[in-house]
This record gives structure tokens, sequence and C-alpha cells, in this order.
């Protein structure tokens, strides 16, 4: 009997993530459908079904976000569900420990964190950039006179000799056309003054994957003649998608593509923070994953017929949206250059999780 009873917990804590996960689910779906459906019914064209596609796309990165709470609701669902039916009472007297009820929920927890860092991220990065490309598609469909352009854009990567800063005066993001362009070259003096080497003014130019198809292009060269050229292939590392509104922050970035995205953009001299924040952010996952898990048992504990249920409750999600926030603003800071990025990251769900720790000590030791 002592053998099924850890058993028997692990399955009720999964169920009842899943159904914590199938109500929060179904609540960010209506919400997200509503929300498009405000911002899109309004276009000509544009159908319910594609509506509903589009919102499909965004589910993936919508759960990943609420994750946490949907592992801290479960546990405490399946607590408070062997809480009333006394299945807690039986199981203390047949001398099973607070550590044995919160096992069950910390590993299932730490197991649907790795899954969310390696699966669901970026499985949510590839579905967000589709829903972007999409969303321009059908909005560039339901007004085929008018090409939506986007104001005077800038760029910055790595070259061979130095750096590349483009600006370009429009752009269609739909196809990857870029207008009125300017290519400024630099390279660094030893002290990390950027010294311009020389420039190239484009009519026209069409982002493709590795390069920039540049056409009607003057080459302007420091104490030579400039040259001219019809077309003119540059290479590039800068992706399509970039050209996409939101589609180039951190948050949609793979945890496989980050560490060559930080790469890139330190070679270029841009502020890899934000990178290395995102990636410390889903390397810790699983361990915010088990600080929730160990939040919602450990404040679920307490015996019906001790009464407190709903206090500690309480507690419990209130302890959990502190995590959540406290992780934003710890994170906040991270990017802003108050904290390194390590710190940031780390220390609210390190706090929570031996603070979870410790309540479960006293719970079992008193």
């Amino acid at each position: 009997m002592i053998k099924l009873l850890p058993r028997y917990l692990y399955r009720q804590t999964a169920l009842g993530i899943v159904l914590a996960a199938l109500v929060i689910t179904a609540l960010i779906f209506v919400v997200n459908l509503v929300e498009l459906s405000r911002s899109l019914d309004a276009q000509p064209g544009i159908a319910a079904s594609q509506i509903l596609y589009l919102t499909v796309l965004r589910m993936p990165a919508m759960i990943a976000q609420t994750l946490p709470f949907m592992v801290l609701f479960g546990v405490m669902w399946a607590m408070f569900r062997l809480n009333r039916r006394s299945e807690l009472v039986a199981m203390r007297a047949a001398s099973m420990s607070a550590w044995q009820f919160a096992l069950p929920a910390l590993l299932i927890a730490f197991a649907l964190g790795v899954l969310g860092t390696t699966v669901l991220n970026p499985a949510a990065a590839r579905l967000e950039t589709r829903f972007e490309k999409e969303q321009v598609r059908l909005l560039d469909a339901a007004k085929p006179d008018k090409e939506p352009t986007q104001n005077t854009m800038w760029f910055r990567e790595a070259s061979s000799d130095g750096i590349v800063v483009i600006r370009a005066g429009h752009a269609v993001p739909r196809t990857a056309q870029l207008y009125d362009l300017t290519f400024y070259y630099y390279t660094r003096k030893p002290d990390g003054t950027p010294v311009i080497l020389h420039r190239l003014d484009a009519e026209k130019a069409v982002l493709k994957p590795g390069f920039w198809q540049v056409y009607n292009a003057r080459d302007l060269f420091l104490a030579q003649p400039p040259k001219t050229y019809d077309t003119l292939a540059l290479p590039t590392t800068i992706a399509p998608s970039a050209l996409l509104q939101d589609t180039s922050g951190a948050d949609n970035v793979s945890i496989y593509a980050l560490p060559e995205t930080i790469k890139n953009a330190r070679k270029a001299g841009f502020d890899t923070r934000p990178y290395r924040i995102q990636l410390h952010k889903l390397l810790a996952l699983p361990l915010t994953m088990a600080a929730m898990a160990l939040i919602g048992a450990a404040f679920s504990f307490n015996f019906v017929r001790l009464g407190g249920a709903l206090r500690l409750a309480l507690i419990a999600g209130g302890a959990g949206f502190a995590l959540y926030f406290s992780t934003d603003l710890l994170e906040t800071l991270g990017a802003n250059k108050v904290l390194p990025p390590v710190l940031a990251v780390w220390a609210a769900p390190v706090f929570v999780f031996f603070a979870g720790l410790a309540r479960i000590t006293i719970l079992e030791d008193g």
C-alpha cells in the first residue's frame, strides 16, 4: 500500500495541473480571440476562420508565459481535493511525510520547466514569427490598393571590417523591400572610436536570407572615385523577419538561437543584456516552476478540520503573483544595467524555492 500512495499522488498532482492548464488555456484563447476580432473584424476580407488561425498561432507564446501559474494553481487544486476528502490525513497516518507530499509536485513541475525551455519555447518563437507574417499578409490582402510602409528604419550589424549601419527611408515589410538606403561602413580604432571607411547609397534593396539584393547603388570611398552598380549582393546576418514589428525582440528568440544571437549582437556592438536575460530566464524556468510547485504544496497541507484553508490559498496565490512581479521588476532592473543579468533572473526563484523548502520543513518538524 505504501508503494501505491506515491503513484497515486503523482496521478492526482498531474491531473490537477492538467485541469488548471485547460482552464487557463481556455481563458487565454477566448481573450486573444476577442482581442484579435476587435482589431481585425473591421478590415474587409478577413474571415473568422483566419482570425481563429491567428489566435492558434499565438497560443504557444501565451501558454509559455503562464506556465508557472498553471503549475501553481494545479498543485493547489490537487492538494485541496486530497485535503477535502481527508486523503492527506489517511496518508499522514500511513507514515507519509510532508516531503513525500511535495515531491511529486516538485518533480512534475521541474520536468515541465525543462520541456517549456527545450520544446515549448522554440515552437512558440517559430509560431509567433509566423503569426506576425500572417497578420501582415492579411492586412495587406484586405487593402490591396495600398502597400503598408514603415518610416525610417535603422539596422546595425558586424562586417568583416567592423560595423555596418544601415538607414532606410521607408520599407514594405511584407515583401522585405527597403527604399532610399544608405550603408555606412565603420571600423574601430584600438581605443574603440568608430571611423567611417566608406558609404553606399542605393535606390532600393530587398532583404533576402543571408544577403541584401541592392539596386542602383553608388559606393563612395574616401579619397577614391565613386563606383556605381546596377545590382549588388551584400552579405548580412539580418533576417527578413526583422522588418516585421516585434519579431526581433529577445522574447521571440529560440533558446537554441540565443547563444549565436548574443555572439552576433556583441560583435556588432549591440547591447546583449536583453538576450542574456532571456537566456538566463529560460535556463531558470525549471527552478521557477519548482518554486511555484513548492508554494502551492506548502500552503495546501493545512488540514480542512483545522480551518484556514481559504486564507492559506490566498497566501499561496499571492506568493505566486509576488514571484511573478518581483521577477519582472528584477529583469527590468537587469535590462537597465542596475543589476547583472544572472542576479536579475535567478534571485527571485531561488529565494522563493528556499522559502518553500523552509515552509515544508516547519510543517514537518514543527
